[in-house]
């Protein structure tokens, strides 16, 4: 993670050292943006999803192999390894947090010109976001 953010710095740094007037978004970067950026994400984002499956399956494997060795508790093993309610949460705050944000993305393009109020109403829909979270973190432990 530290080499990603060292890059990204580095990559900054380089755009704003470019320093030739303002960012203008021509058809050559716009065409660079959707042959080579837009799919790398996109396999970047695949490939999170397999590694993610895979660890699910493995964990899950290597929990019945350990409960049927006997060797230990069943308790013990819950407690080593993240159980799928673990995952289950994560994925529902990400679908929180990205569902307020596209809410709120939507509320700024609704209320043009862009300025101070569209940070509001983006950090006002991702704050829901968060709330709703909570809540649902809550109605779950009881």
């Amino acid at each position: 993670m530290k080499r990603f953010l060292l890059l990204l710095l580095c990559c900054l740094a380089a755009g704003a050292a470019h320093a030739q007037g303002a960012l203008v978004l021509d058809t050559n970067t716009l065409e660079f943006s959707r042959r080579v950026i837009f799919p790398a994400v996109a396999l970047f984002l695949l490939g999170y999803f397999i590694l993610g499956a895979i660890k699910l399956v493995l964990n899950y494997l290597l929990k019945n192999k350990i409960i049927d060795t006997a060797v230990i508790s069943e308790r013990v093993v819950e407690r080593l390894l993240p159980g799928p309610q673990d995952e289950q949460n994560r994925i529902v705050k990400w679908v929180a947090l990205l569902l307020s944000s596209s809410v709120g993305l939507t509320l700024c393009n609704w209320y043009l010109p862009l300025g101070l109020h569209s940070v509001i109403i983006l950090l006002f829909s991702t704050a829901f976001g968060f709330l709703a979270y909570y809540l649902f973190l809550r109605r779950q432990a009881k």
